[in-house]
């Protein structure tokens, strides 16, 4: 993974370099200083988000719930982890010298429960290892993000649980159109090598487990028929961009008990006042 202390230092340098004369502290080497300059960028992230109508609120509030999640020595996490969570296993200290008890896998809280002694325990699902992984929450705390891929066919892969998702409707488009008889798509087929190497690089598994465990759900999806219709997912959506079927009438807004045949007798009008 890369270096995310080195970049957000950069990212800091550059914000303070525009905007601020040359005799002020150096953020990296004061921390008093650092505090401030991080809450005015990311003021100016916010407006400028919402000045390009860039919707930013869930970060935020997903941002604020981790810093819950983290908490202390004193934190339980049974009051704030849920089901879905993108968590990573906690690390000791490199200083001291002690053997993690995980490497650093990330993946989804899929299962939580408490022990008869009260103590908070998750189901970790790692994309790439084969078997769920259950340990204590105190052992968790929020992954770090997986960061944005963009793809030839898909758009922008923007977190995990998406890059499994996009992996899925990628492998589905593919798999539709062999049964079709049509030619492979080679950027398609590039973006779910890029795809399952990026989030195997992110949960620490392997790239052809994740491919293996997504088996039978590519599967069932690439099975069920297509939809022609206002609400399909993803999969057959992008089947459909990429293969049109030619044009559809769109439906009417009205509803049915509205319509008429040309058979039906006229209604009578009421009399006005």
């Amino acid at each position: 993974m890369p270096d995310h202390d080195e970049a957000v230092a950069a990212a800091l340098d550059a914000y303070q370099q525009h905007l601020l004369p040359d005799h002020v502290p150096d953020s990296r080497a004061d921390p008093s200083f650092a505090e401030p300059l991080i809450a005015s960028l990311v003021e100016q992230l916010a407006r400028y988000a919402d000045r390009h109508g860039l919707d930013v609120q869930d970060t935020f509030a997903e941002l604020h719930q981790q810093r819950l999640d983290r908490g202390g020595h004193d934190h339980d996490p049974s009051y704030s982890y849920r089901l879905g969570a993108e968590v990573q296993f906690r690390q000791p200290p490199a200083a001291s010298g002690a053997e993690p008890g995980y490497p650093l896998w990330r993946g989804f809280i899929t299962a939580l429960a408490t022990s008869p002694y009260g103590e908070a325990h998750c189901t970790v699902r790692v994309p790439g290892v084969s078997e769920g992984l259950h340990v204590a929450a105190s052992e968790l705390e929020p992954a770090d993000s997986l960061l944005p891929l963009p793809t030839r066919t898909a758009g922008v892969v923007t977190n995990a649980r998406d890059a499994e998702s996009t992996i899925v409707e990628v492998a589905v488009r593919l798999k539709r159109a062999a049964s079709a008889g049509l030619a492979t798509d080679e950027q398609a087929l590039a973006d779910l090598a890029q795809l399952t190497m990026r989030l195997s690089h992110w949960s620490g598994g392997q790239p052809d487990v994740i491919m293996r465990d997504l088996y039978n759900r590519i599967m069932r999806v690439a099975q069920e028929p297509a939809k022609q219709r206002p609400g399909l997912d993803p999969a057959a959506r992008l089947s459909a961009t990429e293969f049109p079927q030619g044009p559809t009438p769109a439906p009417s807004d009205d509803p049915p008990a509205t319509r008429l045949r040309s058979d039906d007798p006229p209604r009578p009008r009421r009399p006005r006042p």
